[in-house]
């Protein structure tokens, strides 16, 4: 009987088969051990060569590492063991070259990059894929469950979401476009058509940044609610940070525990998550022997340090106007402060979430945008929305690869994506 890994807790006892490849092999005398990869999981096969015969287990012994199998035996639980394995009966085996380029002995990160195809079907990395998978559905499940609609936003734009250079220019037929930082102006269109909204898709930032932290391509998804201010918005965002969070421990304790991460450690659920002002934050910041003058933006290191003095997830409110993005709307009674936030998370880690209330004034929005140097004309269609029945609305984006990077506690963003764009490679 053909079945899947997620089936087979419920055949204990049983005669069985499974499809997969062999992740590794080991040799004792007369057993021979294989790993078995099947739909990201990996399985012990047990071959004694006194059931299996002499011809069986010498074709099992010169099959190379990653060779497809299907796999016939018994699966069996050992006593004071947790995982199943298969006492194997019959192999069929597929061909696969025996030159696998990546081999038990350690690789350097290029040479790992370079070979990312092949990277990617090794027990971490698989693990790591599962967990985004988790965390990907998770998101959507939280939004759509609160009444959000999708709405997908173009790749194509013709000006900067954040005034920013730091753009991938293209030649669309002749006219000057870019690739998306954001799908934030866009879902701020839909909030009047449907009033929640959410993008989820892939952005660009072409920073020149070579750290840990960040990628040229990556995955954002950025609700966008009417009717809903700025504090209303921290409450969204730590509601939805539980969410996902739960959800993801729930369905990958395994694989978050192989990774060696406590998954309890990583529920907030009866936890409310601490709110800062800026000027707090900034005074944290000060005596931990940071120099940082009012009205700059914290920087990855101070983040850092901010985030390991907390237990839990934490926000930042009513940064300076000047370090925030051009559509925030300021507070009512402190000008200089704009209704934005950061959400950071706890363990040394930083920031993962950036949201704020946008400005519904028309004035304001063209006024900041002259301030910022933009072209009013590529921003013509982002004020319209302001002009034609502007309401109140606030919403917030996360990064799919540094929430992934939190959870697995991996140390390089790299490895959260299957194929990362960086400063150097955008191969394979």
């Amino acid at each position: 009987m053909m079945i899947t890994v997620k089936q087979l807790k419920d055949y204990i006892g049983e005669t069985i088969s499974l499809r997969g490849w062999i992740s590794r092999k080991r040799s004792s005398g007369k057993i021979q051990f294989i790993q078995l990869r099947s739909a990201g999981s990996f399985i012990q096969i047990i071959c004694l060569k006194e059931q299996l015969g002499e011809e069986c287990f010498a074709k099992i012994k010169k099959a190379p590492v990653e060779s497809p199998i299907i796999v016939t035996g018994k699966a069996l639980l050992p006593p004071g063991r947790s995982e199943i394995e298969i006492h194997l009966e019959s192999i069929k085996i597929f061909k696969s070259s025996s030159d696998y380029p990546i081999s038990k002995k350690t690789h350097g990160p290029e040479f790992l990059l370079e070979h990312r195809h092949l990277w990617i079907r090794s027990q971490i990395q698989t693990k790591i894929l599962k967990i985004r998978s988790s965390l990907e559905y998770a998101c959507i499940c939280f939004l759509q469950q609160e009444g959000f609609y999708r709405m997908d936003a173009p790749i194509f734009t013709p000006s900067a979401c954040e005034g920013t250079t730091d753009l991938f220019e293209v030649d669309y037929f002749g006219s000057k476009a870019f690739l998306s930082q954001s799908g934030q102006l866009y879902s701020e269109a839909g909030i009047s058509c449907l009033e929640k909204v959410y993008t989820f898709g892939p952005c660009f930032r072409a920073e020149k940044s070579k750290t840990r932290r960040h990628l040229t391509e990556f995955w954002g998804v950025e609700p966008e609610v009417a009717w809903l201010d700025a504090e209303e918005n921290i409450i969204l965002q730590e509601r939805f940070i539980k969410f996902i969070l739960s959800k993801v421990v729930k369905e990958c304790a395994d694989e978050l525990i192989s990774l060696g991460r406590d998954p309890e450690s990583l529920i907030f659920d009866n936890q409310s998550f601490p709110v800062l002002l800026y000027d707090e934050a900034l005074e944290i910041v000060k005596k931990g022997g940071f120099e940082m003058q009012w009205g700059e933006d914290f920087r990855v290191e101070q983040e850092e340090y901010l985030s390991s003095q907390f237990a839990t997830p934490f926000f930042i409110f009513k940064y300076p106007v000047q370090c925030r993005a051009f559509y925030i709307e300021p507070a009512p009674d402190q000008s200089e402060l704009a209704l934005s936030s950061d959400c950071l998370m706890p363990g040394g880690f930083g920031e993962i979430i950036t949201g704020g209330q946008r400005t519904a004034s028309y004035d304001f929005l063209l006024q900041r945008i002259q301030e910022h140097g933009l072209s009013q004309q590529d921003f013509q269609w982002y004020l319209d929305l302001r002009k034609f029945g502007s309401v109140p609305h606030s919403g917030f984006g996360m990064g799919i690869e540094r929430m992934t990077r939190w959870l697995t506690g991996v140390k390089h963003i790299r490895e959260t994506i299957p194929f990362p764009r960086t400063l150097k490679r955008f191969s394979p």
